[in-house]
């Protein structure tokens, strides 16, 4: 009688024998994860020492062929560990949003479920965990949870192990409140004299880059560019002689522990290459960028002194300085420290570009897909409606 080919991954009837040593030594025939068949040897001071040492082997076998795997009997942090992997080897996910990853792993699903086997994961239990989450972390905690979890739950299904998602089925979490904050042309002036003042105040140690702080402000409030954007600014990417002059947006300033900080050649998606026309106050902000950097067609307009690009955590750093050694001031004009980031400059300019010339022109500005996006996350809408609607109505 023929017999039964093993199948991908299985291992097969497991036999021991003594050997002249007294040591004992298991056998099995094993197909890996491609389904090739071989034999696989292990040896240990027992019985049982063997069989374990056997599956061990047969188990790293399977890892190198096809990465680790899961079983009906793997908890949910060992579905993680082969959700990472898998997204690690993919090649289709930024080194960025892996760390993402990561961390919600391991800071909390990890602690607040992942002794819980996979097969056990319900919409009760999800609904419970994400809850507990809210409650005892925040909202964007139980927000990235919810997403990893629901990746993770994909993954138990490719391998067999769930045939549904219960995240998909679990109650939503509540909306994050959106910012609303917003600088007037007049506060922005504000900002500037600070800026302005700061640079001269008598301090130890090494002076606040000020010049690009009030550069990038300017930038951002003229492009609506993120800041890692208009940090990859380089020289060939600008063309202060054109008429209007104009930047080039096709790329931006990342950072991953694997990597570090780096240049993206293409911006925060790759649709999103966009050429901007730059208004009067932007291109001179450019232009003083140019004045520092290196006359290279590919020098960064904001370098460091070995040249390369200021990185993005670096230019907040330098803003929450600024911030908080001007809070007083920043709020006897009426501006929100809290919500006082470089998104504030972002939002400055869609909202009033929206309120000029309509939700459209500002999503394209902004790169978004979607006008809704451009509305729900970054366009401040004003309080009064237009009073043209009383002299419709009446």
């Amino acid at each position: 009688m023929t017999r039964p080919k093993l199948r991908a991954g299985q291992l097969g009837a497991i036999q021991t024998i003594e050997l002249p040593s007294g040591r004992f030594q298991a056998r099995a025939l094993l197909a890996d994860e491609l389904g090739k068949t071989q034999r696989v040897k292990a040896s240990g001071e027992t019985e049982d020492e063997a069989t374990a040492a056997l599956r061990a082997k047969a188990e790293a076998i399977r890892t190198a062929t096809g990465g680790p795997t899961i079983s009906p009997d793997s908890t949910i942090a060992q579905a993680c560990i082969v959700f990472l992997h898998d997204k690690t080897h993919s090649g289709t996910v930024e080194d960025s949003t892996l760390d993402v990853y990561e961390a919600t792993i391991r800071n909390v699903i990890v602690p607040t479920c992942g002794e819980l086997m996979l097969r056990d994961f319900t919409v009760r239990r999800c609904n419970r965990i994400l809850a507990d989450i809210l409650e005892s972390r925040s909202l964007s905690a139980a927000r990235k949870a919810r997403s990893v979890l629901s990746q993770v739950c994909l993954t138990g299904i490719e391998y067999d192990v769930l045939v549904s998602n219960p995240v998909r089925d679990a109650r939503r979490l509540p909306l994050p409140e959106k910012k609303t904050s917003v600088l007037t042309p007049e506060q922005l002036l504000v900002v500037q004299r600070l800026i302005h003042a700061w640079r001269l105040e008598d301090r130890r140690g090494p002076r606040p880059n000020v010049t690009a702080l009030e550069n990038g402000m300017w930038i951002m409030v003229g492009t609506s560019q993120r800041i890692g954007e208009v940090l990859a600014l380089r020289r060939c990417d600008v063309d202060i002689t054109a008429n209007p002059p104009t930047a080039l947006v096709d790329s931006t300033i990342q950072y991953s522990k694997m990597g570090g900080s780096k240049r993206k050649p293409a911006p925060k998606r790759t649709r999103q290459k966009r050429r901007i026309a730059l208004p009067s106050f932007a291109a001179a902000a450019i232009r003083s960028q140019l004045a520092h950097a290196g006359t290279e067609a590919e020098a960064s307009l904001f370098a460091t002194k070995t040249g390369k690009p200021m990185t993005v955590s670096n230019f907040e750093r330098l803003l929450r300085t600024f911030v908080d050694d001007n809070e007083q001031a920043l709020r006897a004009a009426g501006i929100d420290t809290d919500e006082f980031s470089t998104h504030i400059f972002r939002r400055t300019a869609s909202t009033i570009l929206e309120a000029a010339a309509g939700i459209t022109i500002a999503s394209r500005l902004l790169g978004h897909a979607s006008e809704q996006v451009t509305r729900n996350s970054y366009v401040v809408t004003a309080e009064m409606v237009d009073p043209i609607t009383a002299d419709i109505i009446g």
